[in-house]
């Protein structure tokens, strides 16, 4: 006689799951996946998901930007889930100043911000930020809206040890007094940094021996694609004290970020400033700088409304 087959086993009871293991599986997940999915499995996952402050210290929302949703106010939601405990928070794409203000409002304790690819922040936002969490060490701004003035950053967070001020390197002879503008503002007004990365920023000699001369605490130092820089012996000397500096023509190959080189017409892109020309500023010193800063970040503050 046959032996019967034995029984099937019962269904795992993932709803059943207790509340640290689910708070395990959902760290792992990250904040995305947990917002559109796994939170609303159940009434059990969901419950978790929405009252667990912990869950959501950090929200990462990088490489998930999806058009068909209100990417903003899912962000917003995850905001609110940390309940104020909010410490770091990261996205591309599609981060904009009423977000920030979010941020500013429902957390005093963020530590770290990184934004990429996100043309809509401006000053305004970031200063919000930094009025409501003034401690915070770490921000990325990697070709995000250029409207972004670095004397308001580093005033907004006076205790900024890290920066990634990241752009794409365009060749085409048009304004840069622009980005070197802002690296002096940072030299200006970021005396706490250790960290520094300008991949493919238009500054020149004169803005990164500023930097070098006023941020006594700079350890690291990012210049790979700043092709406007020409290190002599002087500016060398200068970064001899730095424990890592990685040079304008030093290997890419670990950015994490887009990194081609683009060729473009005159005709193709908008200049900044058209009443300055369209080549490199030659002949003047950084006291013209010192007298045209405050008259930059009125422009800034400008344009980015």
């Amino acid at each position: 006689m046959a032996t019967p087959a034995p029984a099937p086993a019962p269904p795992p009871d993932w709803a059943g799951l207790p509340d640290d293991a689910l708070l395990i599986v959902f760290k792992r997940l990250g904040a995305s996946e947990v917002l559109l999915g796994t939170a609303v499995v159940c009434r059990n996952w969901l419950r978790v998901a929405t009252g667990e402050p912990d869950l959501w210290r950090r929200v990462d929302l990088s490489d998930c930007f999806d058009p068909t949703i209100d990417m903003v106010a899912m962000a917003c939601a995850a905001v609110d889930r940390a309940d104020g405990r909010l410490e770091h928070f990261s996205a591309d794409c599609f981060v904009n100043d009423q977000l920030l203000f979010h941020i500013a409002n429902r957390t005093t304790g963020l530590k770290s911000l990184r934004l990429v690819n996100c043309m809509k922040v401006s000053s305004k936002g970031l200063v919000a930020v930094g009025n409501r969490s003034p401690h915070l060490e770490e921000l990325e701004l990697t070709t995000c809206s250029i409207y972004i003035s670095m004397k308001a950053v580093g005033r907004a967070f006076p205790q900024l040890k890290r920066l990634r001020l990241n752009n794409r390197w365009v060749d085409i002879q048009c304004e840069e007094r622009f980005d070197n503008r802002r690296a002096l503002q940072i030299a200006r007004n970021m005396p706490e940094l250790r960290h520094l990365q300008l991949f493919a920023n238009r500054l020149r000699s004169n803005a990164l021996a500023a930097i070098l001369d006023n941020c006594h605490h700079l350890e690291t130092l990012d210049l790979r694609q700043c092709f406007n820089i020409q290190m002599d012996a002087g500016l060398r000397a200068k970064c001899a004290r730095l424990r890592d500096v990685k040079l304008p023509k030093d290997s890419v190959s670990d950015y994490e970020h887009e990194s081609y080189i683009e060729t473009l017409s005159l005709n193709t892109v908008p200049l900044l400033f058209p009443d300055h020309g369209t080549g490199p500023v030659r002949g003047y010193d950084d006291s013209d700088e010192d007298d045209q800063e405050d008259d930059l970040d009125a422009h800034l503050g400008h344009m980015a409304l």
